[in-house]
């Protein structure tokens, strides 16, 4: 397992991944029609747009096995300000057939340290309240901030936010 910068040439990879686990993770919370029309192709040029052209103090960070992407995430300053938590993880997604085998606690680990590294010391994610991999930040020490509900195509859910104190997460 490899967890690197992403680069040029994994936009296609990390679009699959993330369509491929919004399918699988989001079965039966989010509405099917919404699941069924997303397409990798549609996202690739956001993702070649954030990997030519990041935002200052923001990651994006792909794991492969045997050089294939089967992960990312992406996150950097907090974008709602709504908690104060100075950095914020936007996305974190695995191929369904990775998820719970600790790949994702490595992943956002080698993120908290980036963030760290850059001078922050609190960190935010948002996770939808249904979602079945939410025990991961619980598992981490993330504590519950609040809810908000949020718009997904014609469906409104709930999101739920986390909050972690980056020294403590990355001494587990």
């Amino acid at each position: 397992m490899e967890i690197r910068k992403a680069i040029p040439g994994d936009e296609k990879g990390i679009a699959f991944v993330q369509v491929d686990s919004w399918r699988t993770t989001y079965k039966g919370i989010v509405n099917d029609e919404y699941l069924e029309q997303m397409k990798a192709e549609d996202r690739q040029d956001l993702w070649m747009g954030i990997i030519q052209k990041p935002l200052e103090k923001s990651f994006l960070y792909v794991v492969s096995i045997n050089q294939e992407i089967i992960g990312f995430c992406s996150g950097g300053p907090n974008r709602s300000g709504r908690f104060p938590y100075e950095s914020e993880l936007y996305a974190i997604y695995l191929l369904q057939e990775y998820q719970r085998r600790t790949i994702g606690s490595s992943l956002i680990r080698h993120f908290a340290q980036k963030q760290y590294d850059s001078g922050y010391r609190t960190l935010l994610v948002w996770v939808l309240k249904d979602n079945p991999c939410k025990a991961a930040y619980e598992k981490l020490g993330g504590i519950k901030l609040g809810e908000e509900i949020i718009q997904i195509g014609e469906q409104q859910l709930t999101e739920e936010a986390f909050g972690f104190d980056l020294v403590k997460l990355l001494q587990l």
